[in-house]
């Protein structure tokens, strides 16, 4: 344990940081927006086109890979909006809206800095591999069937164009995307230019985890904490422990069942906040989960890491 906490408390201290500049205003939410397109429209996509170019692909097959995160993923998403709808009482869009802040997990801000991390650069592949259609599968799948809720289903007939100008528009999937043709032409990267992507490759872990901690200093405990404890539990524990469960049965590669679970124990992304906006389905709920998932993710994930190590 005294490793894990070598491991994570230089990662929580940088988001603590964060945290404390943005709430005594020495860090304001005009500097984190401009600190937060760096991260994600620049840093990060120029770090997934480098390590997709860069990395060897192994031979283990993505599909026990996909297979052990993806179904869990769907069943703790249905398991929190029946939870949610049923025994919480919330009308059936903000059910969904609890289903799938317990099973989206918070990818590049805590993802992509802790699993390299936590277990080496070889990592990085089925990482990048399970982020390349983490985001726009989710979304297109709980938009659908809020639409459908909320009885706008005719409406879904822009869902295509909206499906592919949200892959266009995205930073994340443009740097994968680009990364993987540019692989196929076997020019690898110049040496000047694998320079350049090093540094920027440096200042992604900090920067985002300062964003993350600035970002919770904006959120509080200020909606209904029974839906945010749910959230929690089902996307810190139960998420990790079914992803494991799944890829352990299927014999997935140690390192690779390593990194599906410990994405699954990252904890609530912000799209969670997003979606309830954009429905208008007690945005306070999202932010107390968001809040309350990823300072208990301290300790899950610590949990998650010690126990991986010991198997």
């Amino acid at each position: 344990m005294k490793e894990v906490f070598y491991l994570l408390a230089p990662v929580f201290a940088l988001g603590l940081i964060g945290y404390s500049a943005t709430r005594f205003r020495f860090f304001l939410s005009s500097h984190r927006d401009g600190l937060s397109k760096y991260v994600f429209d620049f840093a990060v996509p120029i770090l997934l086109f480098s390590a997709v170019v860069e990395l060897k692909p192994p031979l283990e097959s993505a599909t026990h890979l996909f297979t052990s995160y993806y179904i869990p993923l769907l069943a703790v998403f249905v398991l929190g909006l029946l939870v949610g709808w049923i025994i919480l009482k919330r009308p059936v869009v903000e059910a969904m809206v609890i289903g799938l802040g317990s099973c989206f997990s918070n990818t590049v801000l805590l993802g992509i800095p802790i699993i390299p991390r936590a277990l080496g650069e070889e990592a990085l592949f089925p990482l990048f591999l399970l982020i390349s259609v983490h985001g726009i599968t989710i979304f297109t799948a709980v938009t659908i069937a809020i639409e459908i809720a909320r009885g706008h289903d005719a409406g879904l007939a822009n869902l295509p164009k909206q499906v592919l100008s949200g892959l266009i528009g995205n930073p994340l999937i443009v740097g994968l995307g680009l990364g993987f043709l540019w692989k196929l032409t076997n020019i690898g990267i110049h040496p000047i230019a694998a320079d350049m992507f090093h540094l920027v490759a440096t200042s992604v872990t900090p920067a985002a985890l300062f964003v993350l901690g600035s970002s919770l200093a904006s959120y509080s405990i200020s909606g209904s904490v029974g839906p945010a404890l749910l959230v929690t539990i089902l996307k810190n524990t139960v998420h990790p422990l079914a992803v494991f469960l799944l890829g352990s049965w299927l014999g997935l590669e140690m390192l690779w069942l390593s990194v599906a679970t410990m994405l699954a124990a990252m904890p609530t992304g912000i799209n969670m906040y997003l979606f309830a906006s954009r429905y208008q389905v007690s945005p306070p709920t999202a932010t107390t989960s968001i809040f309350i998932s990823t300072v208990s993710s301290i300790i899950t994930i610590s949990i998650v890491i010690a126990l991986l190590k010991s198997v």
